[in-house]
């Protein structure tokens, strides 16, 4: 039972299916107790005004409900349970649209808008949602999309993190007018106020810079399909913006979450080129460089281990943390994007000597026992394995960008390192689902 891990260097040698993966897609799948944060169901409810039935078997439910539950939005999820017999004959097809009447009749305020969750089991059966929500919103006039959770598809072209954020953003329409703005995607809270992208945006004219979680209204919301730009900052809402480039035309900008100062001034430059402007980031680059330094000083020389529950590309965030004069000895990442290539070539060429593990392969049950020592665990997943390690969560819940970022990192480093706390704690106290 040692745990499946690949050196660094040896990446660029596997064959492209493995390589997506990190493993076998024939192996079964381990998942941590690290794994959870932001599910299915609360993304969806990331829509103003709106509720989320999910329809499932009870087993599906339970993780969605226990969430609602713990992180309160459970007075807008609603669960249809379906059973073995509605599964053979299809009865819970029928059940729905008796649900969808008796939650808007029965929710005061009414909801503005609702999403209609399927599972695996529908997805199997090729179930007809789709045709089913046009038939219900014609006939209680609101909005109704479909998403899926559907973890089968997590292999496939359209899996249900990305399928999601595409349903979510679906609900809007094509704007009477265009604005000046920039709407932020793929991530799930609006960016730090301390992040110098507002005053930039700012400078250059955009004074608008939208986020669904900034929202409190539908109509809110819909005014983000007034603006001329998608700017997207995490991989996760890669098909959103492809599908708002054919439904409204909005042309998009993707200039991920990075921490290294090169990368962070490369991604500005295609910002620039997206909206035709100036941006003056040399200040803020140079301050970033100043913090690295400051706090390379202070935290001196530390072994890092990076997982892939952090808010952060893995390969990047090993590059950022290398270049700063940290030790990186582990990543944990499940697979590998197109963007990562460049910074595993970086890390190659080297010769760091890091392996490189991954959270679905089924001998990570055993890794908990094996002595994987670092000083600092970036993300729950890393910290989970390297048991002595500081944990820093970097979650989704705060939302870095740009320059800001580099601060950012390092003083969440350095604030776990000063006030260090016991992993099971951090995990319980962050609502994530165990």
């Amino acid at each position: 039972m040692t745990a499946y891990c690949i050196p660094v260097s040896e990446l660029e040698h596997t064959d492209a299916i493995q390589r997506h993966r990190l493993i076998s897609p024939d192996c079964l799948h381990y998942c941590p107790a690290s794994a959870g944060g932001w599910g299915i169901v609360r993304v969806g409810l990331l829509v103003p005004e709106s509720v989320l039935l999910l329809v499932a078997p009870a087993g599906c439910g339970r993780h969605g409900a226990i969430a609602a539950l713990q992180l309160g939005f459970k007075e807008r999820l609603f669960l249809l349970h379906v059973t073995e017999t509605d599964i053979v004959t299809g009865n819970h097809m029928e059940k729905i649209p008796l649900a969808v009447g008796e939650i808007l009749a029965m929710r005061q305020p009414q909801p503005k808008a609702m999403l209609i969750c399927a599972s695996c089991l529908d997805d199997l059966l090729g179930s007809d949602y789709d045709g089913l929500a046009r038939h219900l919103e014609a006939v209680h006039g609101v909005p109704i999309r479909i998403c899926h959770m559907d973890p089968i598809a997590t292999d496939g072209k359209t899996p249900p993190l990305l399928t999601v954020q595409r349903a979510l953003y679906d609900f809007l329409e094509p704007p009477v007018e265009q604005e000046r703005a920039v709407n932020v995607m793929g991530n799930f809270v609006p960016v730090d106020a301390e992040s110098e992208l507002y005053p930039l945006m700012a400078e250059a004219g955009i004074n608008h810079i939208r986020h669904v979680g900034a929202c409190a209204t539908l109509a809110e919301f819909q005014q983000m399909s007034r603006s001329a730009h998608n700017l997207l900052i995490r991989p996760a809402g890669r098909l959103a913006v492809e599908h708002l480039h054919r439904k409204l035309g909005t042309p998009y900008c993707y200039a991920p979450v990075s921490y290294t100062p090169d990368i962070i001034a490369r991604n500005y430059g295609l910002l620039e080129q997206a909206l035709d402007v100036k941006l003056n980031t040399h200040t803020y680059r140079e301050a970033a460089l100043d913090t690295i330094r400051a706090y390379g000083k202070i935290l001196g020389p530390l072994d890092m281990a990076v997982g892939s529950t952090a808010n952060a590309t893995p390969f990047e965030l090993a590059r950022a943390l290398s270049e700063f004069g940290f030790r990186v000895r582990y990543i944990i990442a499940d697979q590998i994007l197109d963007i990562d290539l460049e910074h595993i070539q970086w890390l190659r060429r080297r010769r760091l000597g890091i392996k490189v593990f991954t959270n679905l392969h089924p001998t990570m049950a055993g890794l908990i026992n094996e002595a994987l020592t670092a000083d600092v665990a970036i993300g729950f997943d890393a910290g989970y394995f390297c048991r002595n390690a500081v944990t820093v969560p970097l979650g989704l819940e705060k939302q870095p960008f740009g320059f800001q970022a580099v601060t950012f990192l390092l003083s969440e480093m350095h604030h776990a390192l000063e006030h260090p706390r016991n992993h099971r704690e951090q995990m319980y106290a962050s609502g994530m689902v165990l």
